[in-house]
């Protein structure tokens, strides 16, 4: 069953009609405790924030998804998140739920995966924007390297449950570019995958003077609209050498994935015109996002809503006048290169396995001497 809403999924992206959703990406709320100059969200107004019952009848509307992604702000300032994670669970039967978090709550995390009734389904990804100067300088006192890595540490004896753990490292100054080398050589006698993400200039989901607008400025024809701290360094010498370690990964589908993610973000940052990656985008199609209190944004560059789904049933959100003219808006975009649009937009349209066909993932670039 799973496979074949799968197949039809990739028959109707690729066509463009509209399949409805099977991956959804769920802000549970904006605040946060962590203080990041590159994101605006604990400046946000919280708004509403659905209780667990809220999100229950959100998701039972939503009905079977195969990937849900809980994120924020901080998801582990809500006390009720494991009720939250739960009604998920039951009224969408997800193969994966993702968690993202800042790693603050090490008590909170580690009790919430030890008690996931399904710990298999269960994958939690630590942020951290360097080694402790820089990410403690980046994400303020309350969010501290040694906190967060005392979260991953309690997470580890539940991989034996199935609980996955890894960590992500989003990369917006030089000295956290600098950091990455012996952040995964920290890493590696523990056995964590360590994930890297350089930071967009800006993002219509977190900066306040986006929110609700559209980002069309930060969606480039060619070339990668790079935070303005990292102009001085060589990210284009860092990537080619993500894409060797590539080779390191042990997954098929993880080293097919992490090399389509740089191979498009280096043909991006080479100005490359058109990119030499371009999935048809799922926005509003395969990939559901929801905010805190319920409304369906387009994506993260563009926030504009088409309805409520606290408020309003599935079809008459997704099929809607405005869920139509946004999809033309979609259609039309340049293209984004977010790694949270771009996996499931590369993965409900194929495109990972049609550019590996056509040897577009194949070829390894020589890396850096500096990133060795």
């Amino acid at each position: 069953m799973q496979s074949a809403r799968l197949a039809l999924s990739i028959l109707q992206n690729r066509f463009r009609l509209t399949p409805r959703p099977l991956w959804c990406t769920f802000l549970v709320l904006y605040r946060c405790n962590a203080r990041c100059p590159m994101c605006d969200s604990w400046r946000l107004k919280p708004g509403r924030e659905l209780n667990p019952e809220q999100v229950r009848s959100v998701f039972r509307k939503l009905g079977p998804l195969q990937v849900v992604r809980l994120t924020g702000g901080e998801p582990f300032l809500r006390q009720d998140f494991p009720e939250l994670a739960e009604s998920v669970m039951q009224e969408s039967r997800p193969r994966v739920l993702h968690v993202t978090t800042n790693g603050s709550f090490p008590d909170r995390i580690q009790n919430f995966a030890a008690e996931f009734p399904q710990p298999r389904k269960l994958q939690i990804l630590v942020s951290l924007d360097g080694l402790e100067e820089e990410h403690d300088r980046s994400r303020g006192p309350d969010v501290t390297y040694a906190t967060a890595m005392d979260s991953i540490l309690q997470l580890l004896p539940l991989r034996k449950y199935g609980v996955s753990v890894a960590v992500n490292h989003t990369i917006s100054s030089p000295r956290s570019l600098h950091d990455h080398a012996e952040l995964a050589s920290r890493l590696l006698p523990l056995n964590v995958t360590l994930h890297a993400v350089i930071a967009y200039a800006e993002s219509a989901m977190y900066t306040i003077k986006r929110v609700g607008t559209q980002a069309s400025d930060l969606i480039m024809q060619s070339g990668y609209p790079l935070h303005p701290n990292l102009s001085v360094c060589d990210v284009a010498g860092f990537v080619r050498q993500r894409i060797s370690d590539c080779e390191k990964l042990p997954k098929l589908a993880e080293r097919i994935a992490k090399r389509y993610y740089w191979t498009g973000l280096l043909s991006r940052l080479n100005n490359e015109s058109p990119p030499k990656l371009k999935p048809p985008c799922t926005a509003l199609r395969s990939h559901i996002r929801l905010l805190p209190d319920g409304s369906v944004p387009v994506c993260q560059f563009n926030t504009q809503t088409v309805g409520n789904l606290f408020e309003q049933s599935l079809d008459d959100v997704w099929f809607s006048d405005t869920a139509r003219n946004q999809r033309a808006w979609v259609d039309r975009c340049t293209g984004c290169w977010a790694e949270c649009e771009v996996v499931p937009s590369a993965l409900y349209s194929a495109d990972f396995l049609v550019q590996l066909a056509a040897g577009k993932l194949n070829s390894t670039p020589a890396a850096a001497q500096d990133y060795q």
